[in-house]
């Protein structure tokens, strides 16, 4: 990205004070990337506004009087002072791991089903983590529970480098992805409940990205156990040079009709970039999309009487027997990429609003023909035709219905 991290907060005004009694917030200056921690405030003061034609708001950083940057943490992030339970130190992450795929089941996975997996060819490592839904402050959600020293080097690299992000969640606090953070509204430095198979009061410790598609909050092993989440039940798979639809089959064989394999790597489509739809196809997408106009916005949601921005693209292809995958990072690889001059009518377009991860998906709509789109744009809004604002696109993707069943 570009742009320093604080173009992408257009909307903050500048006079807003901010009262904190204690806080940890870890702010990056280079405009890579940032992590976003708080401490206790009950009472946040900080304010965003939305211009309409943005599809999403971006997500406030708090300004904090200076404090000394620990010797531990990268270039231009500083912090204040944490209120995390004090725990062994979680090591550095020294070299980092590229992830391909994540795997999830519903069944603990044998060791015979690991084994298999990691003697797949091409494949480099594997991580063992717990993996399941639950429910945070009453929002639908997919957990990921983690032993932070070794899950650490497969996130992206300034959430690798956040040692207090890393102390937080070894202390039993929550990580949850900016997307749900801000589209759920999360108390960031406050406790919510959360509930998988048992259900526990668990503090909000950061905003920040690790890069998954899918994962919506991360915590430790030990809180994912008190939360009823089994050890076992995800897996991480890294396999840089493999052939990634031929890995992903594979893996499926492996885990069988219990388990799923998600993508968390861009695929190559070696195809043309021609016309996948048919007109009636096209036609159908985008009148089920504009018939939905003025559904509110709801997180997690897939219709019909509210969405998501991913789940206003779901529903909508599903209505001309296309099948989609569910979020917007996976949907990303639903067909090859085209230049946003040549966009067509049925064309997905794709933002990054992530500051925690430039290189993140979380945002997506239906292009619909001249400068114009159907999007659910966020939390407070409704599904909407609008023009298509082009700070931060990402880029544009024509559907492949073969490639997206795939995926």
């Amino acid at each position: 990205m570009r742009e320093r991290v604080s173009a992408l907060f257009p909307h903050v005004h500048p006079a807003v004070p901010v009262t904190l009694a204690v806080a940890a917030v870890l702010v990056a200056g280079t405009g890579a990337s940032a992590v976003t921690m708080r401490g206790d405030d009950p009472k946040p003061t900080h304010q965003v506004r939305t211009a309409a034609a943005v599809p999403r708001a971006p997500l406030t950083h708090l300004a904090l009087p200076a404090a000394p940057a620990p010797a531990s943490l990268p270039d231009g992030i500083t912090t204040a002072t944490s209120t995390a339970a004090k725990v062994a130190m979680v090591p550095t992450a020294h070299r980092l791991v590229a992830p391909t795929l994540l795997v999830t089941s519903s069944l603990t996975l044998s060791t015979h089903q690991l084994h298999a997996i990691r003697a797949l060819s091409g494949v480099t490592r594997v991580q063992i983590a717990r993996g399941g839904s639950a429910r945070i402050a009453g929002h639908k959600a997919f957990v990921l529970g983690v032993e932070p020293a070794s899950f650490r080097p497969w996130t992206p690299y300034l959430t690798a480098m956040s040692q207090p992000l890393w102390q937080s969640i070894a202390s039993g606090e929550m990580t949850a992805s900016f997307d749900m953070g801000h589209d759920a509204q999360l108390p960031l430095g406050q406790s919510v409940y959360v509930h998988g198979k048992r259900g526990a009061q668990v503090r909000i410790g950061a905003f920040a990205s690790v890069g998954m598609a899918g994962v919506d909050a991360v915590v430790s092993s030990a809180r994912a156990a008190q939360l009823g989440i089994r050890r076992g039940t995800a897996l991480l798979v890294s396999a840089p040079s493999a052939d990634l639809l031929s890995l992903r089959s594979q893996v499926r064989a492996i885990v069988g009709s219990h388990g799923y394999a998600s993508l968390l790597r861009e695929m190559v489509v070696i195809r043309d970039a021609g016309e996948f739809l048919t007109r009636a196809q096209i036609n159908t997408v985008l009148q089920a999309a504009a018939s939905r106009v003025g559904v509110p916005y709801v997180w997690g949601a897939t219709g019909p009487d509210a969405f998501d921005c991913s789940g206003l693209v779901l529903w909508s292809f599903a209505r001309a027997g296309i099948r989609m995958p569910r979020v917007s990072q996976q949907q990303w690889f639903a067909g090859p990429h085209v230049p946003y001059s040549a966009a067509r009518p049925g064309d997905l377009l794709f933002w990054h609003y992530d500051p925690t991860d430039p290189n993140n998906i979380d945002h997506v709509a239906i292009y619909a023909g001249n400068g114009m789109m159907l999007v659910a744009p966020h939390t407070g809004d409704h599904v909407k035709y609008v023009p298509v604002p082009l700070s931060n696109l990402a880029g544009v993707v024509r559907v492949d219905p073969s490639v997206a069943a795939q995926i």
